[in-house]
């Protein structure tokens, strides 16, 4: 971010503010980050409407990647990118100012706005830089775009072929256990990545390996529907009924 004199800020820009938002993470500390208003966004100024969507990738392809990994005894490991939209440039779009932070306000001069020089959260055009981003490492890496699935990347290296495949920021690497480890180097010298390790669950689903098998199930994305829409409740209350009958 750059500060910017409010006289110097054009006049047909709009700046935006922001809110916090916290979340607890499972070891029970908080995580907080800053987020744009994208409600104040608007089309043509802020951003294009072809450019707010991200591509994740196929559930074909994930369960085709998986089988093989069976047959062909690969190893599946995940890594989550941390800070995925902040590591992103804007493309081809008018400047974003926004006002200084809540909390904020000391360290910067009076009267001024803040020019993004890179994504943040809220925006709406952020997870689609990111995609660019990340699409533009693996490019890097040597790594080929399959033209029917755009989050599925593939290169054949000298201990055999390895897989990538990416909903926002969070990849799966399918491999030999030396190509996934050369892999998973390459890719954290370009973004700091978290070693989530062995995959056991993706998008709500989970994954039970067994030798000669997988199995998927789906108890993480039943559980939040339970918990979004009171379903462990209504489900009592039908079977208490039932009984009564």
């Amino acid at each position: 971010m750059k500060a910017v004199p409010k006289d110097e800020v054009p006049k047909e820009a709009k700046d935006l503010t922001t809110t916090w938002a916290m979340k607890k993470n499972a070891n029970g500390k908080f995580r907080v980050r800053v987020n744009a208003r994208v409600f104040m966004q608007v089309d043509g100024k802020h951003y294009h409407s072809d450019n707010i969507s991200s591509p994740v990738t196929n559930e074909a392809t994930i369960r085709a990647v998986l089988v093989l990994s069976v047959i062909f005894h690969w190893t599946n490991e995940l890594i989550d990118v941390k800070g995925t939209f902040l590591c992103s440039n804007f493309q081809e779009e008018k400047p974003i100012y926004m006002k200084v932070p809540e909390g904020f306000e000391k360290y910067y001069q009076a009267n001024v706005l803040l020019l993004l020089l890179r994504t943040i959260y809220g925006l709406k055009q952020a997870a689609t830089a990111f995609w660019r981003e990340l699409t533009l490492a693996l490019k890097d890496m040597r790594y080929q775009q399959y033209i029917e699935d755009l989050c599925f990347y593939y290169s054949w290296t000298m201990t055999g072929p390895v897989f990538w495949l990416s909903w926002i920021d969070d990849c799966l690497i399918a491999g030999n256990e030396d190509g996934v480890k050369a892999a998973k180097e390459q890719m954290s010298q370009r973004f700091d990545c978290d070693d989530v390790d062995k995959l056991t669950e993706y998008v709500g689903c989970r994954v039970d390996r067994y030798e000669y098998s997988i199995k998927l199930t789906q108890p993480v994305l039943l559980q939040s529907f339970e918990d979004e829409f009171g379903w462990a409740t209504i489900r009592g209350r039908y079977r208490q009924r039932q009984d009564q009958c």
